[in-house]
């Protein structure tokens, strides 16, 4: 009898470990050398039992640059640009008295070109003459060339890279504040004449967005986020130069110099879009550009357009493409 009680209160005392909320936002934390889940939960003054169960975890041993969670905060972490609540796809969280975000939601906001250095997992800014790169992994960023620690590892976390937000919005000119009661982040812009808040255009219809995502999914195949958004900017500046069609569909589907879209000659154009493709056909529909003015792009691995090279002006490769004006 004493052991079947024993079992029911261990019963209960786990489930309630396990009756916390996904969508909080969580103090993290990354394992160095020499940490376990003993030293953790003193050093934090968390129950150890409660660290295995919001880790999911049965105490296995820990790993050099595990990224575990530590408590919740039973909320999000709020994040406000000029007094205008934000909506991450993905919670913010704190490490070491930081705030992170993911790099693509803060970079959206205060409409910052974002690009991806695949070869060193870099995430790299760019707003006027600032220059920030940001190694995942890596407790330093660089500015325009320099050096500075920002106290906790970027990081790669649920697919998304999270950058630390006071840090990036300071070296941006901006203005930023953490309220402790209500866990929020306040970043003010109004005074800074470098960055314009994105203003969302609405007036796109479903057939845009429709055939825009299949041509970013058919064409980017493989290609990092920031190279879907590129391919559907180039069909929307063509959309608005006067040296093609005025409709996406038409763009698309131009033949007045033989097809314009492999897609569209080999049938691909009609698969079903990835998420990622529809996202970035949305995002470009609603004014987010990261390609500037750029009219064409093509992979020279596999194109031989060496017309392109000599007629049109390079702009920038972003993956495994080059985008030309």
């Amino acid at each position: 009898m004493k052991k079947l009680f024993g079992f029911i209160i261990t019963f209960a005392l786990l489930l309630s470990f396990t009756n916390i909320s996904l969508a909080d936002s969580y103090v993290m934390h990354t394992v160095a050398s020499g940490d376990t889940y003993w030293k953790l939960s003193t050093a934090y003054q968390q129950d150890m039992n409660r660290l295995f169960a919001i880790n999911q975890t049965k105490g296995e041993s820990l790993n050099v640059g595990d990224f575990i969670k530590i408590k919740s905060l039973n909320k999000d972490i709020g994040i406000y640009v000029n007094n205008i609540k934000l909506n991450p796809d993905s919670s913010p969280y704190l490490e070491n008295n930081r705030t992170f975000v993911p790099i693509r939601f803060i970079s959206e906001a205060l409409n910052v070109t974002i690009e991806w250095d695949g070869a060193t997992s870099t995430a790299i800014m760019t707003a006027g003459d600032q220059t920030i790169k940001l190694p995942v992994g890596s407790s330093k960023a660089y500015v325009n060339g320099v050096s500075y620690n920002v106290d906790a590892p970027i990081k790669l976390y649920n697919g998304r890279v999270f950058i630390p937000i006071r840090f990036v919005s300071e070296v941006l000119g901006c203005n930023v504040e953490w309220n402790q009661q209500t866990y929020s982040v306040t970043i003010q812009t109004i005074n800074n004449p470098n960055i314009v808040l994105n203003q969302k255009n609405t007036s796109y219809s479903e057939d845009d967005l429709y055939w825009l995502s299949r041509i970013v999914s058919a064409e980017s195949s493989g290609e990092h986020y920031a190279g879907k958004l590129a391919v559907a900017n180039v069909i929307l500046n063509r959309k608005a130069s006067r040296e093609f069609p005025n409709t996406v569909y038409a763009v698309i589907f131009d033949k007045k110099f033989g097809y314009q879209f492999t897609p569209v000659a080999n049938g691909t154009i009609y698969n079903t879009p990835t998420q990622d493709s529809l996202q970035a056909a949305k995002e470009a529909l609603e004014g987010v550009n990261n390609i500037g003015n750029a009219l064409f792009f093509v992979n020279l691995s596999k194109t031989n357009l060496s017309w392109i090279q000599t007629s049109r002006t390079y702009y920038k490769s972003i993956g495994n493409h080059a985008f030309y004006l």
